[in-house]
């Protein structure tokens, strides 16, 4: 996706601060307290009521275990005692209104995660990420996907679009919901051959999203568009299901011209907490 193809800038823009107008405290509770007051003060903001801030334990432990660990600790030279002793996460509640000649943002209360550090010398805690409206946890849903509406020939099983839209919302959910708000999606273009057991199929993925300030300031708030084309290999069973495990999904990577299916769709997919 070429949203996100800025690399290290946007982590420069969560580590110090621009998008979360924090004041570093030896209280990580503090450093995101401050964040969300300062959020207060944007022009687009009408109201936030902080209903509460307080360290979450267990999703710490998740967070950790399931995303921290392993590539992107290695990437940041956080040891398992570093993160046993510096790292946290901070769940926020609270209910916003905002000026919608200024955002597309929604009025309502929201549910944030952020992920803290602590800088060994000073002990200030610093916010380097957060989870946007969603929770991390194993018992949550990621992120908002919308199905389209799609005929299939025995109502017992989905068609093939429809697996694989299924599948692709989950893929992308996971991956692009802790850096933009009210991610949806659509197939377009849609095509597909089936050669015995394997079905290929050919789209344009087209993923809507609400912009949170990293990208361009401007946009945050602002629903925006990215189309990729896609093109899925996979085994089809019997009775119609798709064995994911055997799926190969690939990006178009010609530019123009004629289709060069090549690049994994993982590889596209943001990594800042990696940067």
């Amino acid at each position: 996706m070429t949203i996100l193809l800025i690399g290290t800038a946007v982590a420069a823009v969560v580590l110090f601060g621009d998008l979360w107008r924090q004041n570093p405290s030896d209280n990580p509770v503090e450093s995101v307290r401050s964040a969300l007051e300062n959020q207060g003060e944007k022009d687009y903001t009408i109201k936030i009521d902080i209903k509460s801030v307080e360290i979450d334990e267990a999703e710490t432990e998740r967070v950790v275990e399931r995303f921290i660990k392993g590539t992107i600790a290695d990437r940041r030279g956080w040891s398992d005692k570093y993160l046993a002793d510096h790292f946290l996460v901070v769940k926020a509640v609270y209910y916003t209104e905002y000026d919608h000649a200024q955002t597309t943002r929604s009025d309502g209360e929201v549910t944030m995660y952020f992920y803290l550090t602590q800088d060994v010398d000073s002990g200030k805690w610093t916010i380097v990420d957060n989870s946007g409206n969603v929770n991390w946890s194993e018992n949550s849903s990621i992120g908002e996907s919308v199905s389209p509406v799609i005929e299939s020939n025995n109502p017992a099983v989905k068609s093939t679009e429809e697996q694989l839209f299924s599948y692709l919302s989950g893929l992308y959910d996971e991956a692009y919901s802790p850096y933009y708000d009210g991610l949806h999606y659509e197939i377009i273009e849609y095509e597909e051959t089936t050669d015995e057991k394997t079905v290929t199929a050919t789209f344009i993925w087209r993923m809507y999203f609400l912009g949170k300030g990293w990208d361009v300031g401007t946009d945050e708030g602002v629903e925006q568009m990215a189309n990729e084309k896609l093109q899925a290999v996979v085994t089809v069973g019997e009775d119609g299901t798709l064995d994911f495990e055997t799926a190969s999904i690939l990006m178009d990577d010609s530019g123009r011209g004629a289709p060069n299916y090549s690049i994994p769709i993982e590889e596209g997919f943001p990594t800042q907490l990696a940067d």
